[in-house]
């Protein structure tokens, strides 16, 4: 159902709790003329909105011993894009506080209410930690240390350090939301559940497969001088070799499998703090890191890449798709960047040794001593290649994001404290680009400054994507990706929701929303009016998580400027109804700006029984 408004007169709820909080976010994804910010002279913090195209950078600058150096002015920097100057527009400094920051609690609606931003941080640009146990990539028997050496980090956390637990397996999950409490994440921590990835084949596993095709091909052989075959008619060789083809196969759908994955998993974390002000700093922890997103996208990489070792005529469609398909990897390293998003890769391995789990078995006693030899060093080489492949991607995610990789060490809560710390002071830079042509290509950036022997961290580029709408087929998918119940809320949009039940005059649930203008990327019109495009949407999911109902609608707005600066101070309404049987349903209520392609999602309970008045259940925190 689509509905054109102007404006109605706005619930007294919402005018009393006005949407009043402050972003701070990456504006490189919007397009409208950037609003005059505050100067490094000022007093408070300065509030970057996003309104415009312009990049914002997050520089970290240390001394050779790693440690911060304050002190620093916008004149003390320069920045070029492609090899070209750059006028740095707005600058900010981010140093941790001499005491302690406080620890706040979530915030606290009136019955019935929900809002996807219950966690309110007083200072505008603190940066936040997401630590992300990724099981996916890894596997089970690297857990149980990465999960030990996760929970002594959290128990040494500073106070008032607000803090974030995500886990990684087919989908992604929130274990714990922001707190600074070390007690909470403690014990959210120590709830995680072992899990064997599906999509990860152990080097053992490996390992006995390839001796199993490799002792086939020998049995097959004319020269061979092994067993007889029971007949002529048996092709053992081609056995053996579609083996090792069925074995590339499997090697290139898992990978490809897993990319995607990752890559809706980093999506989702990117909406899920896009609406909160300042860094966020992700440590992922992972045996595996299935993405790059430097200027050099490859499927895999150059070490043991598959589209290298494999004709063109035998290569896995999956991987011919993904390279056509690169656009969701620069969507995700959009994302991230306009989240202003972090990443410090930590693999949990450690300090790696290569071995073989070579046997005597029935395949192997088949292997003379050079084919043994020849399976030890294909395993060396396997392992070598995927060791490189990882560490290289870690680099690479670091590089482009504008954080640090962690390998080779076993101190993993070492690592954890480090990016912390690295994390939590930086200089923020902000221009807006002198190239005007969004033609999706990779923009490099340089960043320098006067001050002699320092090292810079910083994102080392971006994607120009151009500005589109989104049609309504996409809209719907990327709804569908904020309306599951597993996911966490998006804060791309922030919004308040009422959500009412059926009563004696309504059979239906009704819900009220409440946007923040200030999120939506609204457009001039000739008449002098302005324009914007909004989905809204709502799914119930019942006790066994199947979709018991759903509607999407869409409201185009044409506000007069009286209208517009009425919905900036008290939010933009929307009104939608549900029809549900009696039950217990989890509701999934979001809200998407089809210009700048912003999320907002909360999640809300509603028990609806036979007879009796309804019940609405607050929502878990």
């Amino acid at each position: 159902m689509r509905s054109r408004i102007g404006i109605f007169p706005f619930l007294e709820f919402f005018c009393v709790c006005a949407l009043t909080l402050p972003i701070l976010a990456n504006a490189q994804e919007s397009g409208n003329p950037a609003p005059a910010v505050a100067t490094a002279q000022s007093s408070a913090p300065p509030i970057f909105h996003a309104t415009s195209r312009l990049v914002l950078l997050d520089v970290i600058v240390t001394d050779h011993r790693g440690q911060f150096i304050p002190g620093l002015q916008a004149s003390d920097f320069t920045v070029q894009e492609d090899n070209k100057p750059q006028k740095i527009t707005a600058f900010a400094v981010q140093a941790p506080a001499a005491t302690p920051a406080k620890s706040y609690p979530p915030l606290e609606l009136p019955p019935h209410q929900y809002t996807n931003f219950t966690f309110i941080r007083p200072e505008a640009d603190r940066p936040v930690t997401i630590v992300l146990m990724d099981m996916l990539n890894t596997s089970g028997m690297d857990h149980a240390n990465a999960r030990k050496q996760m929970i002594h980090f959290l128990e040494k956390l500073p106070p008032g350090q607000a803090i974030a637990l995500f886990v990684l397996t087919s989908k992604l999950s929130m274990v714990q939301g922001f707190s600074g409490d070390s007690g909470t994440l403690v014990a959210a921590a120590k709830g995680l559940l072992r899990y064997e990835s599906p999509l990860l084949s152990p080097e053992t596993q490996q390992q006995q497969e390839e001796i199993g095709a490799t002792a086939l091909e020998n049995v097959g052989a004319p020269a061979s001088t092994g067993p007889t075959p029971i007949s002529n008619s048996m092709p053992i060789a081609p056995i053996g070799q579609a083996i090792r083809k069925a074995l590339t196969a499997q090697d290139s759908f898992q990978k490809v499998q897993r990319m995607y994955l990752t890559l809706n998993a980093l999506n989702a974390l990117a909406q899920a703090v896009a609406g909160y002000p300042g860094r966020k700093n992700l440590i992922w922890l992972a045996a595996e890191f299935p993405v790059t997103f430097g200027p050099d996208l490859n499927p895999y990489n150059e070490a043991s890449s598959l589209k290298n070792a494999v004709p063109k005529s035998d290569r896995n469609y999956q991987v011919r798709d993904l390279e056509k398909e690169s656009p969701p990897v620069h969507q995700t390293a959009a994302l991230l960047a306009a989240a202003r998003m972090a990443v410090y890769p930590v693999d949990v391995r450690g300090q790696i040794s290569m071995g073989t789990g070579l046997d005597v078995s029935t395949p192997t006693s088949l292997l003379g001593t050079l084919d043994t030899q020849d399976e030890i060093a294909e395993a060396h080489g396997r392992q070598r290649n995927a060791i490189w492949d990882a560490h290289e991607a870690m680099s690479d995610i670091a590089r482009e994001t504008g954080g640090r990789a962690f390998y080779g060490t076993n101190d993993l809560m070492d690592a954890m404290s480090r990016s912390v710390q690295q994390g939590s002071s930086y200089y923020t830079l902000a221009y807006s680009p002198t190239n005007h042509e969004w033609s999706g290509k990779y923009r490099k950036i340089e960043v320098k400054t006067v001050r002699q022997g320092t090292q810079l961290t910083y994102r080392r580029g971006y994607y120009a994507l151009p500005q589109r709408v989104l049609p309504s087929d996409k809209a719907a998918l990327e709804m569908t990706a904020a309306m599951q119940p597993s996911v966490p809320d998006f804060t791309g949009l922030l919004l308040k929701v009422q959500v009412l039940p059926p009563d004696a005059d309504h059979t239906a649930i009704r819900i009220d929303y409440a946007v923040d203008a200030r999120d939506i990327s609204f457009s001039d019109s000739a008449e002098q009016r302005k324009l914007a495009s909004v989905d809204f949407a709502v799914t119930a999911w019942d006790k066994e998580f199947k979709l018991a109902g759903h509607k999407l609608d869409t409201m185009e707005m044409t506000l007069r400027e009286n209208a517009y600066k009425q919905v900036v101070q008290t939010g933009v309404p929307f009104h939608q109804e549900l029809e549900l049987k009696p039950g217990t349903y989890t509701l999934r209520l979001g809200a998407l700006d089809r210009h700048n392609h912003k999320v907002g999602s909360v999640q809300a309970s509603i028990t609806i029984p036979e007879k009796a008045n309804p019940t609405i259940s607050q929502k878990s925190q």
